[in-house]
């Protein structure tokens, strides 16, 4: 049994995070300022906004094969690159979602003889434990940072009082959405400015916005300042993000 100290602790190492957005808004971007070196998991492939990074090696999952594919790579990486970088991020939860989903129903088709395939139920309670299962492999690697991303989506709520909002959230299933949040140290939404188009990450949570902060007191964060900032002095008092947002409709963002 190996027991550590809390004052051996360090809010900004051994973190999980996860940072979520409309496509194309600037999550897979923020992956640079991950101190140290980073292995990117690309699923979406979106990468290519990372060229010319020195600190960045990525791996392409396999999104034919998407349970095999992160079953062998993730096998991979804890056996021979692990100890080799500072972070790991898995780019993105919400694509991995839909190509767990349509291998299921091109699996169906095929299985059917039908035109068009629709997962079975069972692929989605499949789905359900395997999902935190992976998240929770990954988290138990010692001394590597972990950061996820998704797209965003949004759910209507009900406040004590009896009003009804649009939240945004994560776009991951919602009957697992509880335990993935669980999982994380900090969530963090994206917003940009109208205004001035400059982005940011909410990290305090509200009627409006799914997120949390397990690491420091932090409300906000640039994207330069996320995950280089962490257990620092709060906010810092530098112009945030104004009061509008440039927020999608309450509809949602488009897939694809």
């Amino acid at each position: 049994m190996e027991i550590r100290h809390a004052s051996d602790l360090k809010r900004a190492q051994d973190f999980s995070a996860l940072i979520y957005a409309q496509p194309g808004t600037g999550k897979t971007s923020t992956l640079r300022f991950l101190p140290g070196k980073t292995l990117v998991i690309d699923i979406d492939r979106t990468t290519n906004v990372l060229a010319g990074a020195p600190n960045i090696d990525i791996v392409k999952l396999d999104t034919k094969r998407p349970l095999e594919g992160a079953r062998q790579l993730l096998a991979e990486i804890a056996k021979s690159y692990r100890g080799t970088y500072d972070n790991i991020a898995v780019d993105n939860l919400s694509e991995f979602e839909h190509a767990w989903l349509g291998e299921k129903a091109n699996a169906s088709k095929t299985k059917q003889g039908a035109d068009m395939g629709v997962p079975q139920m069972n692929d989605y309670n499949q789905y359900g434990f395997y999902l935190p299962d992976m998240i929770r492999y990954i988290n138990s690697w010692p001394d590597i940072n972990k950061v996820y991303t998704a797209w965003e989506t949004t759910r209507q709520i009900e406040s004590p009082s009896g009003q009804t909002f649009n939240q945004f959230m994560p776009d991951i299933r919602e009957k697992v959405l509880t335990n993935v949040m669980g999982l994380m140290n900090l969530v963090g939404r994206m917003v940009v400015s109208s205004k001035t188009s400059q982005r940011g990450f909410i990290l305090h949570p509200s009627n409006a916005v799914y997120a949390k902060n397990q690491l420091d007191e932090r409300k906000f964060a640039l994207p330069q300042d996320i995950f280089t900032k962490i257990g620092g002095d709060g906010d810092v008092p530098t112009a945030p993000v104004p009061g509008k947002t440039g927020e999608p409709s309450p509809s949602g963002p488009r897939k694809g």
